[in-house]
């Protein structure tokens, strides 16, 4: 393994739509769906998660399946690398790769981190790297099926950032401050202790909501750069999500934006009462006219 593969699961998809752009070929991205690239088809980019990839035409880029196997017929052609995780990458004679090919599973997944921990702290960092992608692939699922049966909530707290962004984050920070004094006074009582878990849930479930909320915000002006404003929630959701993780790992920087991102979408939650109601538009001071 090698640590520009990390790179690419999140630079790849990241810059999928300006490379498409540039390059004038396909760039095809799908989620728990097969994608079948058929002989003399040539496309950019093949991304899927949680399908198979079988390609027998030309991918001038590179080849990404989590949660799925890689199929390379005999006619492939891979300008790039192929990065199969959770899947087996199964290569026909004559299938041609110019990157670097890796394949992690359950079967040398046991073998990759004992090979890491062979490097002391270095090898340690490839742990934290794994758990990470797992623990945004488990969240991104979870944001998406969020996105996907309540867009209306995740609608009214994203307008409510993007139009109330001060009062928002004061919210945000008020409700913070308050979480651990009032689970305090709660456990002074009986009564108040069986509301404790219910406290504790709904923080969590507001953090969760915010997040969401918050990158579909920045999906969707992420998208607009690249002139996509009719992109579906879904998606806005999607690359919004990518961009804050990839921003997580800048040093100090990703983490102050992360509790950021996370203390404004909490304020969004609770200002428009889990999405429930809108905030009212902001005033604009009309012009004197005397």
């Amino acid at each position: 393994m090698k640590r520009i593969v990390i790179c690419l699961l999140g630079l790849i998809l990241l810059f999928c739509y300006a490379t498409e752009a540039f390059s004038g070929e396909k760039t095809i991205v799908k989620i728990g769906e097969d994608v079948f690239i058929q002989e003399g088809r040539r496309v950019h980019n093949v991304i899927a998660f949680g399908g198979q990839v079988t390609v027998s035409g030309t991918v001038t880029s590179h080849v990404v399946a989590v949660g799925g196997s890689v199929v390379l017929t005999r006619t492939a052609a891979i300008g790039g690398d192929v990065v199969c995780l959770g899947g087996v990458v199964v290569l026909g004679k004559g299938a041609q790769i110019n990157g670097t090919l890796t394949e992690i599973n359950s079967s040398n997944l046991s073998e990759a981190i004992s090979d890491v921990l062979n490097d002391n702290w270095e090898g340690w960092s490839w742990i934290f790297t794994i758990i990470s992608i797992l623990v945004f692939a488990g969240f991104l699922i979870l944001a998406l099926l969020i996105i996907t049966l309540i867009p209306k909530p995740v609608h009214r707290i994203s307008q409510a950032i993007q139009g109330h962004l001060i009062q928002v984050g004061l919210w945000g920070i008020l409700v913070l401050i308050l979480v651990v004094p009032l689970a305090l006074l709660l456990t002074l009582s009986v009564v108040g202790i069986v509301l404790v878990p219910l406290e504790m849930t709904l923080v969590v479930c507001a953090a969760l909501l915010g997040l969401v909320a918050v990158a579909r915000l920045i999906g969707m002006m992420l998208l607009a750069l690249f002139k996509k404003n009719t992109a579906k929630p879904l998606w806005e959701t999607f690359w919004g999500l990518l961009l804050l993780w990839i921003v997580g790992w800048i040093p100090v920087l990703g983490w102050m934006i992360k509790i950021l991102a996370l203390v404004i979408g909490i304020g969004g939650v609770f200002a428009t009462r889990f999405g429930t109601h809108s905030l009212p538009p902001r005033r604009v001071a009309s012009p004197d006219t005397t």
